[in-house]
């Protein structure tokens, strides 16, 4: 795998420093200004050199061209836009006789349908090219991975394609994992000669082999974790209730641990003994008095929920001085602009930098209703309204509406915890949108136990039962859960069961038999966006063609979702390819080792595990710490020396 350095510098001394220092280099002779002589004397300061003359000057790239080639030039990159057929003839001739590459291109600055780009990569080799390049420019994720399709059509080794744009810049080192020769890198940030164009050490760090997943293996049977999102919602209300509550089965994940140090941070008391936690609170007035005083600040780890959360409870809660909220890792890119218009319409005032955290809120809330929520882009600032609404300065109950409502199962799980500790809510579902009504009163301490997480049994599920299809497993594999909680991830069951996984359910336990093959799925997780790795990864596995909607709702979770998903997918040999808001994979194909970029979202890195054990030749992974923010013990689980089997036996 090569990277070749971009040379743009006017500067010929500088040029030759970077020539001489590079495996492989283009000379961008149109942006350089620079002689046929000139060219000449650079060629010679690197075993592999691509000369690039990018100009409708016909006369002055064919000088350019013809001086590369007998200066021994690696190859040259004609643009098949910018010179006639003719004079591409006479230099593709004067070139194989020299014995250099010809390189024929084209540069677009939209997305053509893959068909077009079809055709340009045929028509470069109609005319002689050794490496047709065939490069656009992305606006989406969608758009990025067109011509990585080209990989399917031609041989990798002779083609370069991929996006130009920072929405493509991840498909400049997938095409090397596709098969390219090369690709593009930049001498530095500053340095680039086209958007998205990578440094030496982002190649470098996307291409490094990670961490090996050999030694894991499937375990008979398995206990999933407590539910992370009901743990959470549970501490902040024991916090809020006056006296001590028991929250028995708390997961020890990365984010409920976050909650429990929000909860000190606010006064209370916590014990935790075996996985049963005690809280003992002042309640939320001693809060109220504390908040912009004695804490002027409250950290929420890298949990989007707890922020959100957070932000109009505090805002609720403030008399006054300020409090900035804080949180550290992945969470610091994503965009809280919901919350923080809840806090703002009740008149609060929140300083953030376009809506990133760090969040100061300042002023005191003035409770009206209804309280009017987008809840578009998540249901979470809608679960903090209606947290905040129960300790709120108002005579009558308060309603909430919710136009263009997405995760509405979770709006229930927060619901069920309010009804919990005390408070009254209804919750009313129409057609796209909802009405929640709150009564403010005051948090009641309660004791809880934590149903199973599952967004983290999903990923056993589907493994068991790609495993009871595929690989001819005997016997039963067995997750000790039970069903009918509020999770709406708890649909991934039924989704599998349609696909033809056989499955018997008792009070404490999901058993998975033998299976025939697993079918395609065709599901809309607008609702349930967590599970779409998961069930991208039994898509690889299915017979057919499967369609997940509700890409949408993955662009602002720990990493770009979407890119991260669609890029590891492709890197290990999928057949895949995003429609609009869907996804969609065509099972059955020839899965291989690469390695997996995690990008630091914990999901990514539990779906492609999954993958991982259902392969012959396992892939890699660049981070396995990340899987603590939701599921601290998912490789102990599959690390266990006893009363496990192979996937593959």
């Amino acid at each position: 795998m090569k990277s070749c350095l971009c040379i743009s510098t006017p500067d010929t001394h500088l040029a030759e420093q970077q020539i001489a220092q590079a495996e492989m280099a283009e000379l961008r002779t149109d942006l350089m200004g620079i002689s046929p002589e000139a060219v000449g004397a650079l060629v010679g300061k690197c075993s592999k050199t691509i000369v690039t003359c990018r100009t409708t000057d016909t006369q002055r790239a064919e000088a350019i061209y013809r001086a590369a080639i007998d200066a021994g030039a690696w190859a040259i990159d004609i643009d098949l836009h910018d010179m006639e057929p003719s004079i591409i003839g006479k230099l593709a001739e004067f070139a194989h006789a020299s014995s250099t590459l010809l390189i024929l291109s084209r540069h677009f600055h939209d997305t053509p349908d893959l068909d077009t780009l079809r055709l340009c990569a045929e028509g470069a080799f109609e005319r002689g090219a050794d490496v047709a390049k065939i490069i656009t420019t992305a606006q989406t994720t969608e758009q990025a991975i067109v011509p990585t399709s080209l990989y399917r059509t031609f041989t990798p080794a002779k083609l370069v394609a991929f996006a130009m744009g920072e929405c493509g810049r991840f498909t400049r080192t997938l095409s090397l994992l596709l098969g390219a020769p090369y690709t593009y890198i930049a001498p530095s940030a500053d340095e680039s000669t086209a958007a998205g164009q990578p440094t030496a050490d982002e190649v470098q760090e996307r291409l490094k082999e990670g961490f090996g997943l050999s030694h894991l293996s499937l375990p008979r049977e398995v206990t999933p974790t407590g539910s992370k999102s009901e743990a959470q919602r549970s501490i902040v209300a024991a916090t809020l209730a006056k006296g001590s509550s028991t929250i028995a089965n708390i997961p020890d994940s990365a984010d409920t641990l976050a909650a429990i140090d929000l909860a000190r941070s606010l006064g209370a008391t916590t014990s935790i003994e075996g996985t049963t936690l005690t809280l003992t609170s002042r309640g939320a007035e001693s809060i109220g008095e504390r908040l912009g005083g004695e804490v002027t600040t409250l950290n929420v780890g890298e949990s989007a929920l707890l922020a959100r959360l957070i932000i109009p409870i505090a805002a609720s809660l403030l008399r006054d001085g300020r409090v900035t909220i804080e949180g550290r890792g992945t969470l610091l890119r994503r965009d809280l602009s919901d919350a923080i218009k809840v806090a703002e319409s009740l008149g609060v005032e929140c300083c953030s930098d376009g809506g990133k955290l760090p969040i100061t809120l300042s002023g005191r809330a003035v409770w009206h209703s209804p309280i009017r929520v987008d809840g578009s882009h998540s249901s979470q600032a809608i679960s903090g309204t209606m947290m905040a609404a129960a300790i709120a300065d108002f005579e009558e109950p308060i309603e909430i509406c919710v136009a263009h409502s997405v995760s509405t199962p979770y709006i229930s799980i927060t619901s069920e915890v309010l009804d919990r500790f005390g408070v009254v809510a209804e919750v009313r579902y129409g057609a796209g949108s909802v009405n929640i009504s709150v009564e403010p009163g005051s948090y009641l301490p309660s004791d809880v136990e934590i149903a199973i997480d599952w967004s983290s049994a999903g990923y056993f599920a589907a493994a068991y039962a790609v495993a009871q299809s595929r690989l001819g497993a005997s016997g039963c594999y067995t997750l000790r859960a039970a069903l009918g909680t509020s999770q709406p991830d708890e649909v991934v069951l039924m989704l599998l069961a349609t696909s033809g996984a056989r499955i018997e359910v008792d009070d404490e336990h999901i058993i998975f038999l033998p299976s025939d093959p697993l079918s395609a799925i065709c599901y809309d997780a607008t609702h349930t966006p967590d599970l779409i790795p998961t069930l991208a990864i039994v898509a690889l596995f299915a017979e057919g063609e499967s369609h997940i909607s509700g890409l949408n709702r993955l662009t602002n979770k720990e990493s770009n979702r979407t890119e991260a998903l669609i890029e590891n997918l492709l890197a290990i040999g999928a057949d895949a390819t995003i429609r609009g808001d869907e996804l969609v994979i065509r099972g059955g194909s020839q899965l291989h080792s690469a390695p997996i970029r995690t990008h630091g979202d914990h999901r990514i890195a539990m779906a492609f595990t999954v993958a991982a054990l259902l392969m012959d030749s396992r892939p890699t992974l660049d981070n396995l710490d990340c899987v603590a923010k939701s599921f601290p013990s998912f490789f102990r689980l599959l690390n266990n020396t006893t009363d496990k089997t192979q996937a593959d036996e």
